[in-house]
């Protein structure tokens, strides 16, 4: 019971110091380096409409974002930022009362990220797993393949003007079953606006973003993902809320369909904490 009242006790103080200072213990895990805005995995909580093959499909990502420590060197020069996340990210295929659940990916990462002033950066190592839903195997008889990636991933970004930022970055699979291929690259921009509206208690915002990857193992052909939308905010609180509206062209995203071609227009919403 002391070891139990001790931890307690040690939480509520790392929680007192986080939310009088913006440094320490459990941080806004977005501060030093921000998920990108129209990566299709970046993390979060979030569900998706689409058509594709002439059937209605939903995408569900129930992800997170915790940060877990913050520290500055050379004074307060670079900050840095260590984060713990994971998601489960599905694709369901709608039709009527009863749904079919197609297939789930698993990540879990661990990103260190660096910052100072309009310039930041993350670095990673990440597991990645693929899995086909009951209702996809029952329906087609295909039990899919075994789909497991281990990998580190680095991702420089520079916001040259308050409302624009631009990143790269690539990715080398430690780990990878069950392509051999460990290779992919990285790019986009993001373009947001001021607050808007006349609202200065829940902020609006405007933004466009384009994703691009380039996979070894898809012979380096794009995958292109836009979108374009409204960020809903609150004044003093670190969360969001997100409309928007999207065009994805490439391979698929989910690993157990990682060699199909897909494009589809989509409309998203999304939380952030």
């Amino acid at each position: 019971m002391r070891l139990i009242a001790a931890a307690a006790s040690l939480l509520l103080l790392a929680g007192e110091a986080s939310a009088h200072s913006p440094y320490g213990v459990f941080p806004e895990s977005e501060t030093v380096f921000r998920q990108l805005t129209a990566d299709p995995r970046r993390v979060a909580l979030g569900a998706s409409y689409y058509r594709l093959d002439g059937k209605d499909r939903s995408d569900v990502a129930l992800g997170h974002s915790w940060g877990m420590s913050r520290w500055f060197s050379n004074g307060d020069y670079w900050a840095w930022q260590w984060n713990i996340e994971a998601m489960a990210y599905s694709r369901f295929t709608i039709s009527g009362a009863l749904n079919s659940f197609e297939t789930v990916d698993f990540t879990g990462n661990l990103p260190i990220g660096i910052r100072h002033g309009g310039f930041s950066a993350r670095a990673m190592i990440f597991h990645e797993s693929s899995h086909l839903g009951d209702d996809y195997i029952r329906d087609t008889k295909d039990l899919g393949i075994r789909y497991s990636v281990d990998g580190v991933r680095a991702t420089a970004s520079i916001e040259p003007l308050a409302w624009t930022r631009l990143y790269a970055g690539g990715t080398y699979l430690l780990h990878t079953i069950p392509d051999p291929a460990r290779w992919s690259a990285q790019c986009g921009v993001e373009l947001t606006s001021k607050p808007i509206g006349r609202s200065k208690k829940y902020p609006l915002r405007v933004f466009v973003a384009q994703d691009l990857k380039y996979n070894e193992a898809t012979r380096y052909a794009p995958n292109s993902r836009t979108i374009a939308g409204v960020s809903a905010g609150f004044d003093g609180v670190p969360r969001s809320m997100r409309f928007s509206i999207g065009h994805f062209d490439g391979h698929s995203p989910f690993g157990q369909f990682y060699k199909r071609k897909e494009r589809y227009n989509d409309v998203l919403i999304s939380f952030h904490f």
